[in-house]
């Protein structure tokens, strides 16, 4: 490290964390105590009048104002609300539902900035020889990227994912100060586990930073999808080699219909249900790498193939050969309402602390069970289902690894697209023979081949 580096990191450091203190007195805390009537100035806590409207809860406000904290604060905390916002069972259904708006468009950068990456990144000459035109009005703005149409010298049309300006060295700098936080709040709180939730949280949004990395992950799948026992019905978009960038993606355009485009009940929405739903449980239980963020948006019905395709493949999820065998039980034992597996199961899939309780766990579990039986297999509510049970882990200080959660929160995505298009769709139904042929494909002989294969 240079004498520049190392005089400017921790002086950013501390101009960051500034505002991060900043940012969350004035929205967070003082902007949730105003709320709920009580103020504090120089004069020290004062009663004010309270916002207009029916009375809300503590919970409620304080989910409304963490959002708009994080989105005041950029794309690292935008990123870590979106991990809390899939963790109810850490800060409660209240906070977790208002800070699901984080998971909505945020509002894209001008195009004159986007140009200026692209010149950066390619150089002025290689600029000015491969692209004709770009759209000026961006197609889609996220948290760390924003993607335009354009028109390569060729007459042929791509996607250009470009990463926003200032992100990567922002994100650094809040990764660092967040992992000191976790830290010390570990230390104090360690049957709270939030180390090893962090790392996971920590290696996934640098992942997501790089788009080399991103054209791997559509290497892999399209690799897994020519495999003999994969879907042939799955698409996934090529991209240009030689366009790519650290921060700089250019993707085939997908010209397909949306879920909200296509009848809902039709014989074409029935296949398209059924094929979004098998696409991602195959991609998780035949090879342990899937789509972590299959909404709607991402997922498209080629109607002239009767094919299905997954776009922006910069966050999967990954799990070993180990955590299919144990979440398969866990799904299993689900639907066999099987007590002591179930109980065992979930058990051996998180990271027990030194307090946790198994006997009390399986008391927990057993009333899960419990209404899972009053109310039949078919009716079985899968996200209530799987809260409840997280709950039940986290109450018995058992913490859940987040590549489990992104495996959930994407069957639930794919599940909510399939009742979209099929209201009769059931994400059960279309799992049970796909978890049975994992599950038994997992100790077959055959599988020590097809493992050196991959």
């Amino acid at each position: 490290m240079n004498l520049v580096s190392w005089i400017s990191t921790p002086v950013a450091l501390i101009f960051r964390s500034q505002e991060i203190s900043y940012v969350f007195s004035r929205y967070g805390i003082a902007g949730t105590l105003k709320s709920l009537g009580v103020e504090i100035g120089k004069r020290g806590v004062a009663k004010v009048r309270k916002s207009k409207g029916e009375a809300k809860s503590l919970d409620f406000v304080l989910g409304k104002n963490l959002a708009t904290t994080f989105v005041e604060l950029g794309p690292s905390f935008i990123k870590l609300g979106q991990l809390l916002a899939q963790r109810p069972e850490w800060v409660g259904d209240s906070v977790a539902t208002e800070l699901r708006i984080l998971f909505d468009r945020v509002p894209p950068i001008s195009y004159r900035k986007v140009e200026k990456i692209l010149k950066t990144e390619w150089g002025n000459k290689k600029f000015n020889e491969v692209i004709q035109k770009i759209e000026k009005k961006s197609l889609a703005s996220a948290s760390l990227s924003q993607t335009h149409i354009a028109i390569l010298k060729d007459g042929r049309e791509v996607v250009l994912k470009v990463q926003k300006p200032g992100v990567e060295k922002i994100v650094t700098l809040d990764l660092l100060l967040i992992e000191s936080a976790v830290t010390i709040f570990d230390s104090l709180y360690p049957k709270l586990n939030l180390k090893l939730a962090f790392n996971d949280f920590k290696q996934a949004t640098l992942r997501e930073l790089d788009y080399q990395e991103e054209a791997k992950n559509i290497d892999r799948f399209q690799k897994n999808n020519r495999s003999f026992f994969s879907n042939s019905s799955v698409v996934f978009p090529t991209y240009e080699k030689d366009l790519l960038t650290k921060k700089i993606i250019a993707l085939e355009p997908i010209r397909g219909k949306k879920a909200s485009e296509i009848k809902v009940n039709s014989r074409t929405a029935k296949r398209a249900a059924f094929l979004s739903s098998s696409a991602v449980l195959e991609q998780i239980f035949e090879y342990g790498f899937f789509h972590a963020d299959p909404h709607s948006g991402n997922l498209f019905f080629l109607e002239d193939s009767g094919k299905i395709a997954f776009i922006d493949l910069g966050l999967v999820g990954q799990l070993e050969g180990e955590d299919r065998k144990r979440f398969i039980r866990v799904m299993l034992a689900i639907i066999r309402r099987d007590r002591k597996d179930l109980s065992k199961a979930l058990y051996q899939l998180g990271v027990p602390g030194k307090s946790s309780d198994f006997i009390r766990f399986e008391n927990d579990i057993d009333k899960i069970l419990d209404e899972v039986k009053e109310m039949g297999v078919r009716n079985i509510k899968i996200k209530k289902t799987i809260d409840q049970l997280f709950k039940a882990a986290h109450q018995n200080q058992i913490f859940i690894p987040n590549r489990y959660v992104l495996m959930i929160r994407s069957c639930l995505m794919v599940e909510g697209v399939a009742k979209q298009l099929d209201t009769k769709s059931s994400l059960l139904d279309v799992a049970v023979p796909i978890l049975t042929k994992s599950l038994l494909r997992s100790y077959s002989p055959f599988n020590l081949f097809r493992s050196g294969k991959r």
